[in-house]
């Protein structure tokens, strides 16, 4: 008797076939290689987790070191002549802004710098770059509008767009670093970014890059001194930063704004930019601290994003006014001032059993 074979979607990519769910994967190491960004399940400590080659002839150096480990994702040109099980292989480019790359025939990824992002229409995933000074003016008027008025700009709330280079732009190092990603320019100098500092060459080891890494931040008040030092003056950059130490909120709050979105929410306003839900509020500056949750409302309901685990709970809102008062003045104490005793420890009780902490955050203030 014949076993049934059960078969699965494929997807062409170079000379062999990825299926659906492996493919699957590799967007998503490709997105976090992109922005920085830990996902779940793909951080090694021994190795690296996603690589971008941008010449082939590289390939064979780097596959015998360290970096590369039995779950390291390593991407390249299409015809890198490698071991397809080894290396995936893409067409066009990852290192040009306003160009495009592909793997097989189902997935394109646009890229785009900043300052283009605005005037672009989104045709499917787009990845939009910081490549220099007037980028990051632009993205520093954004979050500077998003903070003062509570507009944020449609562009990074669109669900198929990510910003690049995240840490580099205040959303801190986080995991970020030599275990997380790695680029590999066609001189065979490493960063972790197609917009990074050179951390090594190929050939190095990981502890080698990772040493360099630590060295970079270490010297540095701002986060991430790396993912972006070769396209922008790092003492220009650290300023801006420090300048508003609310950038990983913000960027927080395009997450979240971007998530709901995908569940078609959208025309929410996020309390502590701009507004507040309940006005009495207004007068408390807003936590700094990029893992405190957020509230986003509109006129039916309050959403409260937890962006450590990228939750999302729906509340009424009533319920939305105590959270907001439980995270803006950080105890059920002060809180009462603002909303009923019984509602506070109703979602106070909720969320704490939801492992969300609402309280004993507040005291950590953006200015």
């Amino acid at each position: 008797m014949t076993t049934p074979q059960t078969t699965h979607p494929t997807t062409a990519t170079g000379n062999t076939m990825m299926d659906k769910t492996e493919l699957r994967r590799i967007k998503r190491h490709l997105m976090s290689w992109s922005t920085g960004q830990f996902e779940v399940g793909l951080a090694n400590q021994d190795s690296c987790s996603t690589i971008v080659v941008a010449d082939p002839a590289h390939l064979a150096d780097l596959l015998d070191t360290d970096l590369v480990g039995d779950n390291t994702v390593v991407l390249a040109p299409e015809g890198h002549g490698a071991d397809p099980s080894r290396v995936v292989g893409f067409a066009g480019t990852l290192d040009e802004p306003n160009a495009e790359m592909s793997i097989g025939y189902d997935f394109f990824l646009q890229t785009q710098d900043y300052a283009t992002s605005p005037f672009m229409s989104v045709l499917g995933p787009t990845l939009v770059r910081v490549t220099g000074p007037d980028d990051l003016e632009l993205f520093l008027a954004d979050a500077d509008r998003a903070r003062e008025e509570g507009v944020f700009p449609d562009i990074a709330v669109v669900p198929a767009v990510r910003i690049a280079d995240l840490p580099g732009l205040g959303a801190g190092p986080g995991v970020d670093g030599p275990q997380l990603r790695l680029y590999v320019n066609a001189e065979g100098e490493i960063s972790t970014s197609i917009g990074g500092c050179s951390l090594g060459r190929v050939g190095d080891t990981l502890a080698s890059l990772r040493a360099n890494w630590d060295r970079r931040n270490a010297a540095s008040t701002a986060p991430c001194a790396v993912c972006l030092r070769a396209v922008l003056p790092e003492a220009d950059r650290t300023r801006e930063l420090l300048a508003r130490p609310w950038l990983g909120r913000y960027l927080a709050a395009v997450d979240g704004l971007r998530m709901l979105a995908t569940r078609e929410i959208v025309g929410l306003r996020v309390s502590g930019f701009g507004q507040r839900l309940n006005p009495a509020l207004d007068h408390h500056p807003d936590s700094a601290d990029a893992a405190t949750p957020l509230l986003f409302w509109n006129d039916e309901s309050g959403y409260v994003y937890e962006p450590a685990s990228g939750r999302t709970f729906q509340v009424n809102l009533a319920a939305a006014t105590a959270v907001e008062a439980l995270l803006v003045t950080g105890s059920a104490e002060q809180a009462s001032e603002y909303a009923s005793p019984r509602s506070l420890a109703a979602v106070d009780r909720f969320f704490t059993e939801s492992g969300v902490t609402l309280t004993g955050i507040g005291s950590e203030v953006a200015v």
